[in-house]
């Protein structure tokens, strides 16, 4: 009798292995022009942040080259290959969840030392079901890349009940000094933030050219913060959903 062939199973994607962990990155494969475009873009001033929400098209592109175009000293050409390749990275998630379309936000940031402390957090529901109610049944998934400047942090929790007790620390901070006593506020939010570096452990760094797609909502939301900001930095994230979701997002943020 001839003898089997172990058999050897397909590697898993990427969205299998987000599925499964909870989180994963990607290099996002740019091409030359796409790599000269973000050497030589110019920030010499932080612009407000860009808000799109509808299907990763031409009116994106559009859009933000207006938005970027305000960066004094990058031309057109940059700053619209910079614009396209936003739209590239948002269409592949809206692409990889079959989706019809996304929320797209892309920060513009001088250097600063406002996260030298890291921020360590878990992102809410942003996606309302399409029935209305305040969570989706299905896990949600969000896309952070950094165009310019340092990557997302990422960290495991490691002291499940000191992280929950901080975050009720953190929420009530917010609610009772962000209004009424800015100066507390920040005192307390750094004493807060040193306290959340026992609670967690920072886990290996993206690489450059990478992207990540985490899980947000819920008790499994992965844990992130913002990077010391010590250049000039874009930053782009996508949530994906259907047109009545984004639409539903999009009004629910202007109040």
């Amino acid at each position: 009798m001839q003898d089997q062939l172990p058999t050897h199973e397909e590697p898993k994607n990427n969205i299998e292995i987000l599925k499964e962990k909870g989180i994963v990155s990607f290099d996002i494969e740019l091409t030359q022009e796409e790599r000269d475009s973000i050497q030589e873009v110019h920030i010499e001033k932080a612009l407000p942040q860009f808000n799109y929400y509808g299907p990763a098209n031409e009116e994106l592109i559009q859009k933000l080259t207006t938005h970027l175009s305000r960066l004094e000293g990058s031309t057109e050409e940059i700053v619209g290959r910079v614009s396209g390749l936003v739209a590239k990275v948002a269409k592949g998630m809206q692409k990889d969840f079959n989706k019809e379309a996304a929320w797209v936000m892309v920060r513009v940031t001088l250097p600063n030392n406002a996260f030298d402390i890291p921020r360590w957090h878990q992102d809410g529901y942003y996606i309302k079901s399409e029935e209305g109610t305040s969570e989706s049944e299905e896990k949600e998934y969000k896309l952070v890349f950094t165009v310019k400047g340092a990557p997302t942090r990422f960290a495991e929790i490691i002291d499940a009940e000191k992280y929950k007790q901080l975050n009720k620390e953190s929420m009530t901070n917010d609610r009772l000094n962000y209004d009424h006593n800015r100066e507390k506020y920040y005192e307390e939010d750094i004493k807060i933030r040193k306290e959340f570096a026992l609670a967690v452990k920072e886990i290996e760094p993206t690489g450059k050219d990478q992207a990540t797609m985490y899980r947000v909502g819920g008790e499994d939301a992965k844990v992130h913060s913002e990077p010391p900001m010590n250049t000039p930095r874009i930053f782009m994230s996508v949530v994906p959903g259907s047109s009545e979701q984004i639409e539903e997002l999009k009004e629910r943020y202007k109040k």
